[in-house]
């Protein structure tokens, strides 16, 4: 109980205001649209610390919610996709690693942001000039795997890549968010080890993710109901519509370096 009154009292009221809206944001996310919104979830809880001390706090809560969605992800998720990605994944997260200390986030947010607000037109165009769905090339998936792998390590934003092959594949909404639930559910504890190595992974953060934790089971089941609930025409402009919006903020963090 000390540990965890220390872990409260050494933080803001301000910065649990918007680490709890963090959790609850990446938790609906994840269940819901497949991890878009999820890359708000670092520069909110980041801006009122630092991003080593934002990565290391959100990390077990990421397992967290991976865990909690876990028996409808692994019943949902179509593995095919998954054999696929999750390898060059694995060669991202290497890759991340052996970079970390030369990859700045806001480089890596301007260059995420670009490339998937550039994705978001070309679909947009193609579906104007045909109306047959993208081809999803197994070549792209590789790469958007291993792109997802390299930019979660480095800072928990692998959802807009790896979304980049998904939204090709017009797959069921709770297919779709299954599949990258397990996805990133193998991404985010293969992180704890090269975590524990490059010395993010503190026992001070992991009090401020017990705090948090309550919030995670809230954030995933709402999640879930959207994703349940709603048709897949308007599942599918809601999860562009965010994707969108998570690229203008990544741009707009980028830039303001």
């Amino acid at each position: 109980m000390n540990a965890l009154s220390q872990a409260y009292s050494s933080h803001s009221a301000l910065f649990f205001v918007l680490a709890s809206l963090s959790v609850l944001v990446v938790g609906i996310s994840k269940s819901g649209f497949g991890a878009g919104l999820g890359v708000l979830s670092l520069p909110l809880m980041a801006s009122q610390s630092s991003i080593n001390e934002a990565l290391a706090i959100l990390l077990p809560l990421l397992i967290a919610i991976d865990l909690v969605g876990l028996h409808r992800f692994i019943k949902n998720a179509d593995y095919g996709i998954l054999k696929l990605v999750v390898p060059p994944a694995l060669l991202g997260m290497l890759l991340g690693y052996l970079f970390f200390t030369a990859i700045t986030p806001k480089i890596l947010s301007l260059s995420i942001g670009i490339f998937t607000l550039l994705f978001l037109i070309q679909n947009l165009i193609l579906r104007r000039l045909s109306q047959k769905e993208a081809t999803p090339f197994p070549w792209l998936g590789r790469i958007m795997g291993m792109v997802s792998g390299f930019t979660s390590f480095v800072a928990h934003i692998g959802g807009p890549p790896i979304m980049v092959y998904m939204l090709r594949k017009n797959l069921a909404p709770m297919i779709y968010t299954s599949t990258l639930g397990v996805f990133f559910m193998l991404i985010n504890l293969s992180k704890l080890i090269p975590y524990t190595h490059l010395n993010l992974l503190k026992f001070d953060q992991f009090f401020v993710s017990l705090l948090l934790l309550p919030l995670v089971p809230m954030g995933v089941y709402f999640g879930f109901y959207l994703a349940k609930h709603i048709s897949m025409k308007l599942y599918y402009i809601l999860v562009q519509f965010f994707l969108a919006v998570a690229s203008v903020k990544l741009i707009v963090d980028g830039l303001m370096a």
